[in-house]
């Protein structure tokens, strides 16, 4: 950072702080692509975003929480509903410490959330972010708290469970309300139910965006089994 940079960032705080946010994101970047091979759902998940940078984190707060924006299609591409792990055995080179430091990340439903970096402040300055040991990278079971969709998915009848893949459901929030979606109409929009199992369909473009449908959870969930459902005839409808 120059005399500039430094006499700027005093004048206007944003800048400093954008300044920062940037060389944390070099830091999370240069972390998260050196994860191996099999990980590379992980890492195409986790850059996929924009890096908004690091929290603190209240329910785990050794670990720090790593801000990152998705797109509604990202988000749903990468989240993987269940996929909770922690990964360890990763190390960075420390210029505070002069020795490699041991790196965790916390990763939910398949998406970085967490990250600890011992005897760190988190800066980039601290680090040479070529120089990593990642020869013992794996994978440990992490157990989070139970979500909200969590809850709403094993409060259904069997007969619901059974026709639909855990993984595939996730929350949306959609014109201000929270809803379940089920299945994918592309494009984002989807075919969703809310807390009382009320059927919508929720289309962007579309009068209104989120529709009830005349149909119950379990017979629409039925139809889509048999193919009997056609997707492209309700969109044109809908519109």
């Amino acid at each position: 950072m120059n005399v500039f940079q430094k006499i700027f960032g005093i004048i206007f705080p944003p800048y400093k702080f954008a300044v920062l946010r940037k060389e944390q994101g070099q830091l999370f970047t240069a972390i998260i692509t050196i994860l191996p091979e099999n990980m590379d759902l992980i890492k195409e998940g986790a850059l996929s975003g924009k890096f908004l940078g690091f929290s603190e984190w209240k329910q785990y707060s050794d670990f720090k929480f790593c801000e990152v924006s998705y797109s509604q299609t990202q988000w749903t591409r990468n989240n993987k509903r269940g996929e909770n792990f922690k990964i360890v055995g990763l190390q960075i080179y420390s210029n505070r410490t002069n020795q490699f430091e041991d790196i965790e990340i916390l990763v939910q439903n398949n998406l970085v959330q967490g990250l600890k970096i011992t005897n760190s402040k988190y800066s980039l300055s601290e680090f040479i972010i070529q120089k990593f040991k990642s020869d013992n990278v794996h994978k440990l079971d992490f157990q989070f708290p139970p979500e909200k969709i969590d809850i709403f998915y094993d409060s259904l009848d069997l007969s619901i469970k059974q026709r639909i893949i855990p993984s595939d459901i996730f929350e949306i929030e959609f014109n201000g309300r929270n809803y379940y979606a089920f299945d994918d109409l592309e494009d984002g929009n989807y075919l969703a139910v809310d807390e009382k199992l009320e059927v919508y369909s929720l289309v962007h473009d579309a009068k209104p965006r989120a529709k009830k449908q005349s149909i119950s959870f379990d017979e629409i969930l039925a139809e889509l089994q048999t193919n009997k459902f056609d997707k492209q005839q309700h969109l044109k409808d809908r519109y």
